[in-house]
């Protein structure tokens, strides 16, 4: 059982190092965004089961709503930024501006 949340810190740890040096592809860091979120979905879920509370698992079902807005949203502005622009860095999001 120790060896789960050695994973999912290790899997936030790349995430978080990926939005480091992909920090000029905005899918890129959305992905990376979407995988910090899932984790903490199973840190807590694995959390609340340990636990025996329902509270926590009701929170896991608000957090993935959440992810899945974001990840909604995300994809729509990268769709809005590729259709306009032909470009999908960063760069081009200063233009959504005007």
């Amino acid at each position: 059982m120790q060896l789960i949340p050695i994973i999912i810190s290790f899997s936030i740890f790349s995430a978080i190092i990926s939005i480091v040096y992909n920090k000029n592809f905005l899918l890129s860091i959305l992905i990376a965004l979407e995988l910090i979120l899932l984790n903490l979905i199973v840190f807590n879920i694995i959390v609340s089961s340990n636990l025996n509370e329902s509270i926590n698992l009701s929170f896991s079902l608000f957090l993935l709503t959440l992810s899945a807005i974001e990840a909604s949203v995300g994809i729509s502005v990268l769709a809005l930024i590729s259709r306009n622009f032909n470009s999908n860095s960063i760069s081009s999001t200063n233009l959504l501006k005007n």
